[in-house]
């Protein structure tokens, strides 16, 4: 047996209404296009947003493609969340792609944006509104 790599990611985060545009600006971006909203109670069961059940999730979804179940990222909104020093690294397909991420992030409102200062590790540090610790890298192939 083997992993495939990631399935999802849940990142929680102090406030949706601090982050999602940011997020929508961004990811749609890097490929996850697809959104959608949930709602996921205190006792971690998921369900769909109604009167009942206000939005407190968004997530960004890679296309539908046959033959494949894609990937996500949801971002939950959890008020008592503080940012913490784990970070969330996105690869990119192509080095010469990421210097057009740096003015995206930017001017979505990321934070703190630094370019690694590794020059075999070609990646893109930085935090979301909210304090969120990303990265993008494009990791070369190995000899």
């Amino acid at each position: 047996m083997k992993i495939l790599g990631l399935d999802h990611a849940d990142i929680r985060v102090p406030s949706l209404a601090a982050v999602e545009a940011f997020y929508d600006a961004l990811l749609p971006a890097l490929g996850l296009s697809r959104k959608s909203e949930s709602h996921v109670g205190s006792d971690g069961e998921w369900v769909d947003v109604d009167v009942t059940h206000p939005r407190n999730v968004v997530e960004y979804h890679t296309p539908i493609v046959a033959g494949s179940p894609g990937w996500f990222v949801g971002f939950i909104e959890d008020p008592g969340m503080k940012p913490t020093a784990t970070r969330v690294a996105f690869a990119l397909d192509a080095e010469a792609n990421l210097r057009a991420i740096e003015p995206l992030v930017r001017n979505a409102g990321g934070r703190v944006v630094e370019w690694s200062i590794d020059p075999g590790y070609p990646a893109l540090f930085f935090e979301d509104p909210a304090g969120t610790r990303l990265e993008i890298c494009a990791r070369r192939p190995r000899a």
